[in-house]
């Protein structure tokens, strides 16, 4: 019978033969999450003989990966912005561009003392439990459509110890919404219908339609929050809204004819320009 190093390095191959260009590290984490293992266990116990039940989960999960699913759909967690968050089914998986909107909130909280936020279309929370583990005195609101994201984003903000100052809060956009904020934040669906059987499996296979369809053109979400934002904050209140590239000309357009002021457009790590602010 094979011993645990064998095991892994016969996973790892499987997964380059099917051209997985992560192959080596995707084995890896999925054989420690099928071994339950942790830390430099993998290292250590290379040379012992894994029971039945390891290697049927160990079996399905490289089945899985196999078939296009992201290895953290598989494990159902994912890391951003240096916090751990748990994912289901309704959640997409949290992408490293949308630390941007991390960046630009927190950097606009400074001047305020007791900031409120909120976020239309939270998902599994990363984005404003990342901002309030970094910005102490902020409170914030969190809307979705989906029943399961929001229960999701709630365990999530336990784990990452906010649970106390944020309120999520089923519903579409300002719907459900009765107060003021001084910044509202977002990353919307802004993929056109026609083009999302085009995605990549990973993507169109395995993450949620409702947080991909952004309507014919892509940018139905972005009317809609233009649209009636500005009911929704106080004086000089800001919005930040994540975007595809390419579709920081139409969105910025999309807000100036609500009479919006532009202040500024903000590429990611990778150059591309991925974010805007506007002022109320």
């Amino acid at each position: 019978m094979q011993n645990i190093g064998q095991v892994w390095r016969e996973a790892k191959t499987q997964l380059e033969k099917a051209d997985i260009k992560t192959a080596s590290l995707d084995a890896k984490i999925l054989t420690e999450f099928a071994f339950n293992f942790c830390g430099l266990d993998l290292a250590l116990k290379e040379k012992e003989i894994p029971n039945t039940k390891q290697l049927e989960k160990l079996n399905q999960y490289i089945s899985r990966r196999l078939s296009g699913e992201p290895i953290a759909r598989i494990i159902g967690k994912k890391e951003f912005y240096s916090l751990n968050f748990t994912l289901n089914e309704a959640t997409l998986v949290p992408r490293p561009e949308s630390e941007i909107l991390v960046d630009l909130t927190l950097k606009n909280l400074k001047d305020i003392s007791s900031p409120k936020i909120l976020e239309l279309g939270v998902g599994s929370g990363c984005i404003i439990i990342s901002i309030l583990a970094h910005a102490l005195k902020a409170k914030a609101t969190g809307v979705d459509l989906s029943e399961k994201a929001l229960l999701i984003a709630k365990k999530n903000a336990t784990l990452n110890r906010v649970e106390n100052r944020v309120e999520f809060i089923q519903g579409s956009w300002f719907e459900p919404i009765e107060e003021k904020f001084n910044i509202i934040i977002s990353n919307p669906p802004y993929i056109k219908s026609s083009e999302i059987a085009d995605l990549q499996k990973e993507v169109r296979l395995f993450d949620p339609s409702l947080a991909l369809d952004g309507g014919n053109d892509g940018l139905e979400p972005y009317k809609e929050i233009a649209k009636t934002a500005k009911e929704y904050l106080f004086n000089d209140g800001l919005v930040i809204v994540e975007f595809g590239q390419g579709q920081e000309k139409s969105i910025k357009e999309i807000f100036i004819a609500q009479n919006f002021s532009f202040i500024g457009e903000y590429r990611d790590l990778a150059g591309i320009i991925r974010a805007i602010i506007v002022k109320k």
